[in-house]
């Protein structure tokens, strides 16, 4: 592809996608449980920008985890099963289960989590580092970390679906992808292909995509560094992270338009994370 992401390789193998064998008595005997989504790219590498973005944080703190896959038309069953909390409310009011979740048995007492941000500041608050410098939501930061998720949520997030969908599409097993078809027209009132921007309307969003990136490349070419506060990374990159790993799996000609931007700003920034991208080898897949 021409660019310097080319260099990153995963340490470990992800095992091929079966049917879920994994029991709820492993699940007790794991520590912590991470679960994330699944993937047909060869590795089953996730494309989940949410899901990446706790990785990361663990593997950045250098955690014991096991991973337990599951299926996106999967996830509300798994999740009620296991009193995983819902993340939000369906328009017609029934709770709405996501990915992340993280399941914490290492105490005497089990820690059940959803949504990635509130995830994270667990860890963080439980799994605090030695090194202060290497703190992932340092002293005084709370503010710039809330405005610049604001940000992500208000100004990235929206431009995501036309831009990416059918990339996530193809990259999901043949139950996901008919779950993520009846849900999209569903929600859209049209077929899956043609809600994927083309054309005029897709330049525009990639324009609109790289000014809402701007703020950020900004921000690291300011201050000099490998991230957006100081020489650590903190919770935003994990976040931004999570992002250009999506469009790197997903849709790799989103990637080199992503990549090409600011001299290729965001190729090195990506590859500051290498280290933090492989997967542990004890992972099991959810039956449940």
């Amino acid at each position: 592809m021409g660019h310097p992401l080319s260099l990153i390789h995963y340490r470990s193998q992800f095992p091929s996608f079966c049917p879920y064998l994994a029991s709820y008595v492993e699940m007790q005997k794991a520590g912590i449980t991470f679960f994330d989504i699944p993937t047909v790219i060869p590795g089953s590498i996730p494309t989940s920008p949410n899901t990446w973005k706790v990785r990361l944080v663990l593997n950045y703190k250098r955690l014991a985890y096991r991973t337990c896959w599951v299926e996106s038309v999967d996830i509300e069953s798994v999740c009620k099963s296991l009193n995983i909390p819902p993340t939000a409310t369906k328009p017609n009011g029934d709770p709405k289960y996501t990915l992340p979740a993280l399941i914490d048995n290492t105490s005497s007492r089990s820690v059940v989590l959803s949504d990635s941000t509130p995830i994270i500041e667990y860890l963080e608050t439980t799994y605090p580092d030695p090194d202060p410098s290497r703190a992932i939501i340092p002293p005084g930061t709370r503010a710039l970390i809330a405005a610049s998720e604001h940000h992500i949520a208000t100004s990235i997030t929206p431009l995501l679906y036309p831009l990416i969908i059918m990339g996530i599409y193809s990259k999901k097993g043949p139950r996901d992808q008919l779950h993520l078809r009846r849900r999209t027209e569903a929600a859209f009132g049209k077929a899956i292909d043609e809600v994927q921007s083309t054309g005029q309307d897709r330049e525009i969003l990639l324009k609109k995509l790289e000014g809402a990136f701007g703020l950020f490349a900004e921000s690291l070419m300011k201050g000099g560094g490998d991230y957006i506060v100081g020489g650590s990374p903190c919770l935003v990159d994990f976040t931004l992270c999570g992002l250009l790993l999506m469009f790197y799996h997903a849709s790799p000609d989103i990637w080199e338009r992503v990549a090409s931007w600011r001299g290729g700003l965001w190729a090195k920034y990506l590859i500051t994370f290498e280290p933090l991208m492989h997967v542990p080898a004890n992972r099991f897949l959810s039956n449940l």
